[in-house]
């Protein structure tokens, strides 16, 4: 958001007509000198616009005009401990506060280093996972020793090792908290997601993790948080999974939409996803990043110039004037 401090002057006229009733070409020159003044403050104040904005203008539109997403980005995310206070926390479209967990979680983020990293678009997240399961598959082939690389399986070899369940993401939702110049765009927010295992097996239990992703207003999704891991078991209700998120740096103020992978560990494969395809919860949020929600107290200065000549010599003879006559009446009081 641009904001633009003006200043506003005055010019007092150096000579002043000798009777008190201006003349037409008085009137003419002195409409005249203020077109021409507000002419130039219009001038002034436009190229003082396009030049604050331009930077934001051009971050805004690297990846729409060229179709290069390589910029940087940069947020922090954690988890939330789910509560009785978070679990009944619902969906708005409005800022609400915050739980005790979730300040708690708000404070673990302020202590965040903030690393910058290349937009990374789902597609690309997909396609590093399944080259990694085919260099591991690659690898055994060959008889390599893969000690110490990062292996992951594919869903058919689950299968074919006698691993039979299914996952699920039950439900989702998204919530909104600091909004720092109200504006109504907001710099952190969190999502919360219910997944399930279904399996023949009473308890049945699995290790996962997810990648949340945005879109900016149907743009391409871009990783913005992988989770820990973490366990879930069966369809459980009481499992719920919170991330809150504050953006730094990257988000241009707009409206995004939330898509939720879900992953089991060691397998290269989404189990489940979830999005604003499903969920209204999840669709359009207002965010916009920290280095565009900042609080600034627009000052208005009024500056009045009088210049040497006739009239601020009349105008200080003005002044002594008055300020001997009320010298005389208060020593004739006296």
């Amino acid at each position: 958001m641009n904001r633009l401090t003006m200043k506003t002057s005055q010019q007092l006229a150096t000579n002043t007509p000798t009777t008190n009733t201006p003349t037409n070409k008085t009137l003419s020159t002195i409409n005249s000198s203020a077109l021409g003044k507000l002419y130039s403050a219009i001038k002034a104040t436009a190229l003082m616009t396009m030049l604050g904005s331009g930077a934001a203008m051009a971050a805004d539109n690297l990846g729409e005009n060229t179709g290069d997403i390589s910029a940087l980005v940069g947020s922090a995310s954690t988890s939330v401990v789910q509560d009785e206070q978070t679990l009944a926390q619902g969906f708005s479209r409005a800022g609400q506060a915050m739980t005790s967990t979730q300040q708690a979680s708000a404070e673990q983020l302020k202590l965040q280093e903030v690393e910058l990293a290349p937009r990374k678009t789902r597609e690309q997240v997909i396609a590093e996972r399944q080259a990694l399961t085919i260099n591991a598959e690659q690898g055994s082939e060959k008889g390599l020793d893969q000690a110490g690389t990062k292996q992951l399986k594919s869903s058919a070899q689950r299968l074919e090792a006698g691993i039979y369940h299914e996952f699920a993401i039950y439900e989702a939702s998204s919530r909104l908290f600091e909004d720092i110049d109200y504006d109504g765009f907001y710099r952190t927010f969190s999502v919360t997601f219910d997944a399930d295992v279904h399996s023949y097996y009473l308890g049945e239990h699995a290790n996962v993790y997810a990648d949340l992703y945005l879109s900016r207003n149907g743009g391409p999704w871009e990783l913005y948080h992988t989770t820990d891991v973490f366990t879930i078991v069966d369809d459980a209700s009481d499992d719920d999974f919170e991330v809150l998120t504050t953006l730094h740096t990257g988000y241009p103020t707009d409206h995004y939409d939330v898509l939720i992978d879900l992953y089991e560990v060691g397998y290269s494969d989404i189990v489940a996803t979830i999005s604003s395809d499903d969920l209204d919860d999840l669709y359009g949020l207002p965010l916009e990043s920290a280095d565009r929600d900042q609080y600034v107290v627009e000052e208005v200065v009024t500056e009045v110039e009088v210049s040497g000549g006739s009239l601020s010599a009349t105008w200080l003879m003005g002044l002594m004037g008055l300020t001997g006559l009320s010298l005389v009446r208060r020593r004739q009081q006296a």
